[in-house]
């Protein structure tokens, strides 16, 4: 049986259009923007206060702080401009390691940024009790943060 040149060179076609199954085999991707690159994020910590510290849109924030909150005090944003720079989420906190049978250990509190768009804005965190009014923070800890 004489199959038709036609057929054949539609089949041939055909197949060389068709899927990948193999699942294992590397395809290349070709994109027509250029990769934007996202800087590591910056963690900062208590020898950072005060500090001038720049960021890129999209670039992460890491603050790290130590804490107790069994003595009533907790960490809590007292100044940000979330349009400039918006925290994620909750305050964190994670406990250091505590000899045997002892309570009250102190640990880490941990917040965590995001910059959305160019232009400065100053975080404050106060160490404060929620439940006390009108008394200065027993801690406060500031940046100033630009972001490009």
């Amino acid at each position: 049986m004489r199959i038709p040149l036609a057929v054949v060179m539609l089949g041939l076609a055909l197949a060389g259009c068709g899927g990948n199954d193999n699942p294992n085999e590397v395809r290349p991707t070709t994109t027509t923007s250029a990769a934007h690159h996202v800087p590591d994020p910056v963690v900062a910590a208590k020898d950072q206060d005060g500090k001038d510290i720049p960021l890129t849109v999209g670039q992460g924030l890491t603050v790290k702080l130590a804490a107790n909150p069994t003595t009533g005090y907790l960490w809590q944003p007292a100044e940000l401009d979330q349009n400039i720079v918006k925290q994620d989420g909750g305050m964190e906190y994670e406990q250091d390691p505590s000899p045997n049978g002892m309570v009250g250990v102190g640990g880490t509190a941990i917040f965590r940024f995001t910059a959305q768009a160019p232009g400065a804005t100053r975080l404050v965190l106060e160490y404060r009790r929620p439940w006390e009014q009108g008394i200065d923070p027993a801690e406060r800890f500031t940046l100033n943060l630009k972001v490009t």
